[in-house]
């Protein structure tokens, strides 16, 4: 397990520094990080889930969502019934620019795709989701 997830982790590095270089201009790694969970997570998002959800401080995720914000890729409204919740919602510049980003990426991933075929692919997947459950589930 050790070295499945040692493995699992130098891929995490390698994969978001080739994203790194792949970003459209003004988006941060964190700031694609963030609108991908939005998009993939349509519920209720607050700033407060979306802190526990990628455990990192308030502070940091404020600093990011001010970022999405300020350049039209998040809209941050008040809750109608509570006025001290904040609801964050990915908008139509968020949806473009993140899909700009990952059709920037695909040339990338395209040597990958003649590695993998459809099956390994998926069983791949399936046994990534079952370890995400795990972790998530027993996170503290």
């Amino acid at each position: 397990m050790f070295r499945a997830l040692t493995e699992i982790g130098i891929i995490h590095q390698l994969s978001e520094a080739m994203l790194r270089m792949s970003l459209p201009k003004p988006l941060s790694l964190a700031q694609f990080k963030v609108l991908t969970h939005l998009s993939r997570v349509p519920e209720v998002n607050t700033p407060t889930r979306i802190t526990a959800a990628f455990q990192v401080t308030k502070g940091a995720m404020t600093h990011t969502l001010g970022l999405l914000a300020k350049n039209g890729f998040v809209t941050i409204e008040n809750d109608a019934s509570d006025g001290r919740a904040k609801h964050v919602f990915i908008t139509k510049a968020g949806r473009n620019i993140m899909s700009e980003a990952m059709m920037a990426m695909a040339p990338n991933f395209m040597g990958l795709g003649e590695k993998l075929d459809d099956a390994e692919l998926e069983a791949l997947t399936t046994s990534l989701a079952k370890i995400r459950t795990f972790l998530d589930e027993v996170r503290a």
